[in-house]
C-alpha cells in the first residue's frame, strides 16, 4: 500500500504534448522519481502499453460513449497490479500524431475530438489535462527537421499566414471539447526554471517532498562543466525558495549556457526573420492571455 491520501475519485493526469516540448525530460523525471511516485500513489504505465489499451477501447467503442464497466476495464488494464489512486498518462499522440498536427488551418486542428474521446474513458475520475507549449516557430522548424510529412508541412506554411498562427486557437478548441476538465500549461522555454514546480503540479506532490531530476531540462542547455557545477552548487547551497532557485539557474545559464541551445536556429521555408519575430511575439501574447483564462493554470517563473 502507499501513503497517499485517498480521494473520493481516482485521479488521472493526461499529458498530451505538444511534440518537441518536455517529452524526454518528463520520461527521465518519472524514472528518477519512481520510488516517490509509488509512495504517493502515482502509477505511470509504459506509454506503449497505455496507447494500446486506450486505442483498443476507442476502436471497440467506435464513437459510442463508454459504460461504467468499460471505464473500469481500461483503468484496471492501465493499473495492472498497482493499487495507486493516481494514473499518469503521457503521450503527444493524444493531441495528434505529428503529421496530423499540421493538417489544417491551426496547429493540432483535431485536438478537441481526439482528447475528448480519451477523456470520456475517465469520466468517473478526477481528470486533469496538461500541455507544454513551445514557440510555434521552433515547433515548425523541428517539424521540418524531423522529416515527417514534408508535403503537409510545406502546404501548411504556404497556406497559413504567420500572424494568424496562434496556440490560443489550439487551446480554445481543446477547451471547447472538454470545458470542465482543468488544464495545466507551461512553456517549454520556462521549463529549466520551473521544472520542480511542474513535477509537483503534474503528480500532486506535497511541497515537502523532494523532487529528483529537477535540473534535467538544463542538461542540453549548459556545458558539461556548468551542469556538474550546478549539481554541486544545489547540493552544497540548496535554495530555500523558488525565487532563489530561479536566480541560481539563471546565473548558471548566463555563465555556462550553450548559445546554440539557448538561441536555437530557426528556419521555416518561405518565411523570413520578420515572420519568425511575429510568431514569437504572438506566442508571448498568447501565454499572457492563457494565464488569465478560467480553468487554466499556467505555470510560470515567479521572478
Amino acid at each position: 500500500m502507499n501513503d497517499a491520501t485517498e480521494t473520493e475519485k481516482p485521479r488521472v493526469t493526461l499529458h498530451i504534448g505538444v511534440h518537441f516540448a518536455t517529452t524526454q525530460d518528463l520520461q527521465r523525471s518519472v524514472s528518477a522519481n519512481h520510488a516517490q511516485l509509488k509512495k504517493h500513489g502515482v502509477h505511470v504505465p509504459a506509454p506503449r502499453h497505455a496507447w494500446r489499451v486506450i486505442s483498443k477501447m476507442l476502436e471497440t467503442l467506435d464513437g459510442l460513449p463508454p459504460i461504467a464497466a468499460e471505464e473500469a476495464q481500461v483503468r484496471s488494464a492501465l493499473l495492472g497490479t498497482s493499487e495507486a489512486q493516481h494514473l499518469f498518462l503521457a503521450d503527444a499522440r493524444w493531441a495528434a500524431p505529428l503529421r496530423e498536427s499540421v493538417d489544417g488551418e491551426i496547429l493540432y486542428p483535431g485536438i478537441g475530438d481526439r482528447v475528448a474521446a480519451v477523456a470520456e474513458l475517465f469520466s468517473e475520475a478526477e481528470l486533469q489535462i496538461s500541455l507544454a507549449l513551445i514557440n510555434p516557430a521552433i515547433f515548425l522548424h523541428n517539424s521540418f527537421a524531423s522529416g515527417t510529412a514534408p508535403r503537409l508541412l510545406s502546404t501548411f506554411v504556404d497556406q497559413v499566414a504567420p500572424e494568424s498562427l496562434r496556440w490560443r486557437d489550439t487551446v480554445a478548441a481543446l477547451r471547447a471539447a472538454v470545458p470542465d476538465v482543468p488544464l495545466l500549461i507551461w512553456a517549454e522555454e520556462d521549463a529549466p526554471l520551473i521544472w520542480p514546480t511542474v513535477m509537483r503540479h503534474l503528480f500532486h506532490l506535497p511541497p515537502e517532498v523532494p523532487v529528483a531530476g529537477r535540473i534535467l531540462p538544463l542538461k542540453p542547455l549548459l556545458s558539461q562543466e556548468g551542469f556538474e557545477q550546478l549539481k554541486s552548487s544545489l547540493t552544497s547551497h540548496p535554495p530555500e525558495t523558488p525565487v532563489q532557485y530561479e536566480h541560481v539557474i539563471m546565473a548558471f545559464m548566463e555563465k555556462y549556457g550553450r548559445e546554440e541551445a539557448l538561441s536555437p536556429h530557426c528556419d521555416i521555408p518561405g518565411w523570413d526573420a520578420e515572420d519568425i519575430d511575429i510568431l514569437t511575439a504572438h506566442y508571448e501574447e498568447d501565454l499572457e492571455a492563457l494565464a488569465q483564462e478560467e480553468g487554466i493554470t499556467l505555470l510560470q517563473p515567479v521572478s
